[in-house]
């Protein structure tokens, strides 16, 4: 059975009926491409995902009890549940060794899109409706165009989202490509205000992906490849001279 984005996020959230949210629940426990699918959608994923990566190599072990589940509409709250009891699990054992530092928007959108896999944008609805209303949506947000033909014509890339996020309640927008083989690209832009001071183009690999970010006029601009060797130069002369100012 197939699962779109849409049904997927409401499990989450909790707001799916009980027969949907049970039959997700059944073909999570033998299909690894949707629960890779789940983790992306997952708001609490990146955080949770950190959390362990910080875990010292020789933290003492200790025993997770189960998880107390309150009554819900909504059989998603039952994944909610697991993923803030484990990274409170986590947080115990590490705080004595280590307080995670506080990550920028570029290594949080990184560690978004570390998740992506090919069957995670396979099933998008990239249709010129959807992507007419996402573009609105995402444009208003941001208080200026995405170029969206610049975007549409990227070298190698096929246009499929533009979804809108938020980092300490200013809106970051993620528009989300496919490459030859089918792989997810990442183009982000950030609404910093203002006053945000520019930013050189800088090169570097975050969450195992190659990435380059600058800033200008008050936005912040960030693309993402599929591996840390990815070659993000051909993109990255169109999208520079296209978001100059």
């Amino acid at each position: 059975m197939t699962f779109s984005d849409e049904t997927l996020v409401a499990y989450l959230e909790g707001t799916l009926d009980e027969a949907q949210s049970r039959a997700i629940e059944a073909a999570v426990e033998t299909d690894t491409t949707l629960e890779q699918r789940l983790m992306a959608l997952d708001p609490f994923a990146p955080i949770v995902r950190d959390v362990f990566e910080k875990l010292p190599a020789e933290a003492p072990a200790i025993e997770m009890p189960d998880p107390v589940m309150p009554a819900a509409r909504g059989s998603g709250l039952r994944l909610v549940a697991v993923a803030a009891s484990a990274a409170i699990a986590a947080v115990a054992v590490t705080f004595w060794a280590t307080r995670p530092a506080d990550l920028g928007w570029a290594q949080q959108a990184a560690i978004y899109q570390s998740l992506y896999v090919p069957e995670t944008i396979a099933s998008l609805d990239s249709s010129t409706k959807s992507l007419d209303k996402q573009f609105e949506m995402a444009e208003a947000q941001l208080g200026r165009s995405l170029n969206r033909e610049t975007l549409e014509s990227l070298p190698g890339l096929e246009l499929k989202r533009a979804q809108v996020l938020s980092f300490k309640g200013k809106p970051l927008i993620q528009v989300v490509f496919a490459d030859e083989q089918g792989q997810p690209f990442a183009f982000c832009v950030l609404r910093q205000g203002p006053d945000a001071p520019p930013a050189e183009i800088k090169q570097a690999v975050l969450s195992g992906l190659a990435t380059a970010t600058w800033a200008q006029d008050g936005y912040g601009y960030m693309l993402l490849g599929n591996s840390p060797q990815t070659d993000l130069q051909d993109e990255l002369d169109v999208l520079t001279r296209t978001f100059a100012g």
